[in-house]
């Protein structure tokens, strides 16, 4: 009977270690269950650091917050689900973004090159023809002038590009800005279509002015930065069509916006090209342009806190709206 109380005790003693060794069992299965989700998130992101852009896996290759039969979440990772589904979509999105940064360098290497050679054609006609004017040949004075004719065109083409070039860089490295002065819109659309329309390169072209706005209409815009953008537009619709192409221009506003529209009834742009149209280094099918010419007329109507659209149907032509604010 003297033993019994240290009997007692000893027996407590046991029954309270294992307790406490059952319940350290059950704080470390639960810390690892609820830590190794932690851990799989944690690899994740350490992994979108490193420009890898996918879920890890385990060494079979396996998705491991995913049963292997259902390819349902795990329960294990139910509690992170959210987090999960998150992770996902952030990966899902700088993967396209990633993507779209290799499309976008590839062709700025192929623009870049297309330009090399861009340059290098009329160089080599303007050196041609200016050895041949050069050389002990009788040319007659007709062909003198072809020979200068040609000389100048090709000049003002590598003018343009240049120009293009120019506009690029100083978008990239610096915000721009366009000095605004007071003008009739309706007389300098109308200027810049006569200027245009005279030009060699757009006989057989049928130009419209359509201006709704029933008599002048003073402005506040950047001269040099619309006659761009017009210039611009207008040469695409020449450039890109045949020289039966009637091209319209049309000028209205509504209560927020004056609007100008650039429509022909040409050939039209695919869906494809469309899409892209003012991304820069998207060039069409002719060699007659940089490229640049519809990415810079966006920048311009953006520093005019506009906006610029295009729409298009193969075979039936394109619209294109410019809408600067009152």
């Amino acid at each position: 009977m003297v033993n019994a109380p240290f009997s007692i005790t000893l027996n407590n003693f046991i029954t309270e270690y294992h307790t406490l060794i059952i319940f350290i069992l059950v704080i470390f299965s639960s810390g690892w269950i609820l830590s190794k989700p932690l851990f799989h998130i944690l690899e994740w992101i350490n992994m979108l650091a490193q420009d890898k852009y996918y879920e890890p896996v385990d060494k079979n290759g396996f998705v491991r917050s995913k049963s292997r039969k259902s390819r349902k979440i795990k329960y294990t990772f139910i509690l992170y689900k959210n987090i999960i589904q998150n992770l996902k979509y952030l990966t899902s999105i700088l993967e396209e973004n990633k993507m779209e940064r290799e499309k976008i360098e590839k062709l700025k290497q192929e623009w870049v090159a297309d330009i090399a050679h861009d340059l290098k054609t009329p160089l080599s006609y303007v050196k041609g023809y200016s050895s041949m004017l050069l050389s002990n040949n009788q040319w007659t004075d007709e062909d003198r002038r072809n020979f200068l004719i040609k000389i100048e065109e090709k000049s003002e083409y590598m003018e343009s590009l240049l120009i293009d070039l120019n506009d690029m860089f100083e978008f990239d490295s610096q915000p721009l800005n366009v000095k605004k002065e007071q003008h009739d819109l309706v007389d300098f659309i109308r200027e810049v279509i006569i200027e245009l329309a005279n030009d060699p390169m757009t006989e057989g072209y049928n130009f419209q002015f359509l201006n709704k706005m029933k008599g002048n209409f003073p402005y506040s815009f950047s001269p040099s930065a619309i006659k761009r953008v017009l210039h611009n537009l207008l040469t695409n619709a020449i450039i890109h069509n045949p020289n039966v192409t009637n091209i319209d221009i049309q000028l209205e506003k509504d209560d927020v916006f004056v609007v100008i529209v650039i429509k022909d009834n040409g050939t039209g742009v695919e869906k494809g090209t469309l899409k892209h149209i003012f991304n820069r280094y998207q060039r069409g099918t002719s060699d007659s342009s940089s490229g640049l010419g519809m990415t810079i007329a966006k920048q311009f109507v953006e520093a005019h806190q506009g906006n610029i659209s295009i729409e298009s149907e193969v075979g039936k032509g394109t619209s294109v709206s410019i809408h600067l604010p009152l």
